[in-house]
């Protein structure tokens, strides 16, 4: 008893306890002060790890970052562009639904305008994954998949914004158990826009009826 865990540890469960906060609280409420009495330890040994409120949400998006990479199949690109996008709107959906708190930090561009290194960190993911989504919407045309005809750079706009705004319903609706379901469905549908050959598109998201 009383062995100090190893730094990885206890920086890994500073960001998780930190996530909790942000979900029960919001990212405003998120301080060393809060995340030390929730843990059990003094404020000073979170400094040890971080050092600012700050330091904690650019870990937070390290770890989506590494998360849904290692959460990825390693021949996830080798496939159909349709199932690439699939896949990773899975693996994208999967990760926010077990923490949800993380969507309120990368979805939040506009509130650390006060903070230029975390929006430069939250613009560059964002920006990256627009620039992925792109090229495997062009690899689809090259392939025949997808309408050659339509901006790949629209196409990924189309993608990622409906996303985004299925996460952010989700979240307003208290969270319940169907993100993956939901996020497929939307994707599915605009894949169903965009492809040569189309396949219908199972599914009741236009019925969804939000909870009371």
């Amino acid at each position: 008893m009383g062995m100090r865990k190893s730094t990885n540890i206890r920086r890994r469960e500073i960001v998780e306890v930190s996530l909790e906060i942000i979900k029960e609280h919001g990212i405003q409420k998120l301080s060393l002060k809060r995340i030390a009495r929730r843990i059990g330890i003094s404020e000073q040994a979170i400094y040890r790890h971080f050092n600012s409120k700050l330091e904690i949400l650019k870990a937070i998006i390290v770890y989506f970052n590494e998360a849904l990479r290692q959460s990825l199949p390693p021949d996830v690109f080798q496939h159909s562009s349709n199932e690439t996008i699939l896949t990773l709107t899975r693996a994208h959906m999967a990760f926010i639904q077990q923490k949800p708190a993380v969507a309120a930090v990368i979805f939040s561009e506009e509130m650390f305008q006060n903070e230029p290194e975390l929006a430069d960190m939250v613009r560059e993911a964002l920006f990256r994954r627009l620039k992925h989504m792109t090229q495997i919407i062009e690899k689809g045309q090259r392939q025949g998949e997808f309408h050659s005809h339509l901006n790949p750079r629209a196409v990924a706009h189309l993608l990622l914004g409906s996303l985004r705004l299925t996460v952010v319903v989700w979240r307003l609706e208290g969270f319940p158990d169907d993100l993956v379901k939901r996020g497929e469905e939307v994707v599915k549908t605009v894949l169903q826009l965009i492809s040569l050959n189309v396949q219908p598109v199972s599914g009741n998201l236009i019925n969804h009826k939000p909870t009371q």
